[in-house]
This record gives structure tokens, sequence and C-alpha cells, in this order.
């Protein structure tokens, strides 16, 4: 499995992390979140959201999607959500098992930014199922306060597991090309 992490610990600091993880708590205070998916999956554009520390973080991930790409290419869509999730709302794991790839018209890449990661621990990262969720090798990538993890949209993932009580905030994209 091809995938990659970006640090942009020195564009995007812990203060601009600290304002992504309130607006996200906001929107999920006011019901701005997909209630027939995992909770709590915001359903607004999240780069949309108001505010430079969201630019920044949409600027870098298209940087780190060319980058891992190996070239600039004419962005069709990008696409970007955020989940806050924690053992406070168990999900099965099982039934989270997905990918990116729906239009096959184009080429797709993804990412995974850890905003906020209570529990430093490799098992509260990002699980790849390179062979499909029926196959049972898996790869268990850390969470990376700060960084972009970028791999190709056909890659089957699911989060990681909660190994606490406090929310974990990330920011999930898909750019088409």
């Amino acid at each position: 499995m091809d995938y990659q992490f970006y640090d942009f610990n020195n564009l995007i600091k812990q203060k601009d992390r600290r304002l992504m993880a309130d607006d996200v708590s906001s929107l999920i205070a006011n019901g701005h979140y997909w209630k027939n998916s995992p909770k709590y999956q915001t359903d607004v554009q999240i780069f949309g959201a108001p505010g430079e520390h969201w630019m920044k973080l949409k600027m870098s991930f298209v940087w780190a999607c060319f980058a891992f790409i190996g070239r600039e290419v004419q962005i069709k869509n990008v696409q970007s959500w955020s989940f806050m999730t924690s053992n406070k709302y168990p999900e099965p794991r099982d039934k989270l098992w997905h990918h990116h790839h729906h239009d096959k018209s184009v080429e797709s890449v993804s990412g995974v930014y850890y905003v906020k990661v209570p529990v430093k621990n490799k098992k509260c990262g990002t699980e790849f199922a390179p062979n499909g969720p029926e196959d049972p090798s898996r790869l268990m990538l850390p969470p990376k306060e700060g960084q972009w993890v970028i791999y190709n949209s056909k890659e089957w993932h699911r989060p990681g597991e909660l190994l606490s009580d406090k929310d974990r905030f990330i920011v999930a994209a898909d750019m088409m090309y």
C-alpha cells in the first residue's frame, strides 16, 4: 500500500488546531453532522469554514496531494469533512470499513489530518485493509498530530481504536483530478 505522511506543524500551529477542534465541536453542537454516518461526522464542506486556520489546512492538503502524486494536476473537486469521536460514542468498528473511490471517471487521493489525538498510541490512527476488509492482512498507521497521511482513495480503511473518553478530532478530504 502506498501512503505518505506530510508534517505541517511549522505552518499549522497548536492554536490553529485548537480553533479547528472548537469549530467542529460547535458544528456538532448545532446539529451539523450526518445522522446516518458514524458519530460525529460533519455535514459541511469543512475547508469552506471561515478562518485562516481552515485556509492553511486546505492548502496543505492540496500541496500534500501534489507531492504524493508527484506532480501538479488539474483539480476537479475537493471534498472535506471532520470527525469528532471518542469512547463516549461507541460504534462497531467492523461496520466502519470504507473507501472513497466512487467516481471511476476520475483519479483521486484521500487524506486524514490529525487535529487532536488525546491518546498517542498506534492503535488510535487509521487502519487499512490493503486487500479488502474480508482479508485479514491489516496496516495500522499511527496518528501524527499536525500531519496529513495521504493515500490512494481506492484503499479500504477505518478509524483506529478509540482509547479515550476525550474527543479525538480529525479532518478527512478527497481530491479528484
